[in-house]
């Protein structure tokens, strides 16, 4: 199955990308986030996402879709990617990272690139 990703705020998409592809495209955003040393996070969550093994982010939808996100790495070190699913075609739109909850509740910053004026803007907790 192949990934489109959504560009931060709206900002247009790329074509469909194989998992290689997608792992450059995104090691590329990392660096330009100053964050390479989160690419073994990276390549952990990107099998997750390709192998069918993302999880439910109940109660958030995006693009009327339910959302699913794979998450890899320490608090330090995380990556956490958000994405759905539309024909066949994973459709990633933010970045994070794992941060520490209250017990029962996972959280997750949106802090490598999000959608304004959405639940997955900068900076925004995502909590489930």
């Amino acid at each position: 199955m192949p990934m489109i990703i959504l560009r931060r705020n709206g900002n247009g998409q790329t074509g469909p990308m194989d998992q290689p592809t997608v792992q450059t495209y995104l090691t590329n955003v990392l660096a330009q986030a100053g964050m390479l040393n989160r690419i073994a996070s990276l390549t952990q969550a990107l099998n997750q996402a390709f192998d069918g093994n993302g999880l439910q982010t109940h109660p958030y939808v995006f693009n009327g879709a339910p959302v699913l996100h794979a998450s890899s790495g320490n608090y330090q070190r995380s990556v956490t990617l958000f994405y759905y699913e539309n024909n066949n075609t994973l459709m990633l739109f933010a970045m994070g990272e794992h941060i520490q909850g209250a017990p029962n509740v996972t959280r997750y910053r949106i802090t490598i690139y999000g959608q304004a004026g959405t639940a997955f803007a900068m900076n925004n907790i995502i909590a489930i």
